[in-house]
Order: C-alpha cells, then sequence, then structure tokens
C-alpha cells in the first residue's frame, strides 16, 4: 500500500510539540455520565481530588499512555493518573520492568497527594 504525503508526517511535523498540552478543566462539563459520578464521589469525598486529572510528563515523549476515566481509587483520589491503585501499580511495575523505562515514577512535589 502506499502513502501519500499527506498520511506521513514530515520531520518537521513531528518535532513540533505544543507548549501548552490540552487539558480538560478540573470541573469539565461534556461527559453527563462522569459528571454525575464526579459528583456522586464529591459527595462521599470531599477531600479527594474529583475532577479530570491534568496530565504529566515528558512532552516531547515517544510514548503516551492514556487512562480511562475515573479511576476511583487513583487519579480521582490523588489527582495523578495511575497513582494509588491497582492501575497504577501494574503500569509502574511494567515500565519499571521494561528495558524502555528511563526516569523515576515517583511522584514529584509538584504533583497532587493523597
Amino acid at each position: 500500500m502506499r502513502y501519500g504525503p499527506a498520511l506521513i508526517p514530515s520531520r518537521r511535523r513531528r518535532k513540533q510539540v505544543s507548549k501548552t498540552p490540552p487539558e480538560a478543566p478540573k470541573d469539565c462539563p461534556l461527559c453527563p455520565r462522569l459528571v454525575a459520578y464526579r459528583e456522586d464521589n464529591k459527595r462521599a469525598e470531599p477531600t479527594w481530588f474529583n475532577g479530570a486529572a491534568p496530565s504529566f510528563g515528558d512532552a516531547k515523549a515517544r510514548l503516551l499512555i492514556i487512562g480511562l476515566a475515573p479511576g476511583r481509587m487513583g487519579a480521582n483520589r490523588t489527582g495523578r493518573p495511575f497513582t494509588g491503585d491497582y492501575a497504577g501499580d501494574l503500569l509502574y511495575g511494567t515500565l519499571k520492568n521494561s528495558a524502555s523505562r528511563k526516569g523515576s515514577t515517583a511522584p514529584t512535589p509538584k504533583m497532587a497527594s493523597p
């Protein structure tokens, strides 16, 4: 199969990275099911983050990992995706054991804490 130039990104386009990653606001209203879930969690756990968790990491990374909402005991509680729940334990354990892992998976002071 042949690909036209429009389907293959040029090197110039691949290296361009937005200075501001797209982020949903913490109280994003776009998904009614998630809004209802978030509101229920706010009533049950008012001290938790209870919102769209902001992304973190290197904007120029070669690997992007996307979590599915909601991570009730993880991101919904801590404000950091894959932190504080089994999905995070599994993900970070897998990354730690993989040959491609570099850097740290530990939270930094800038990140929300539980």
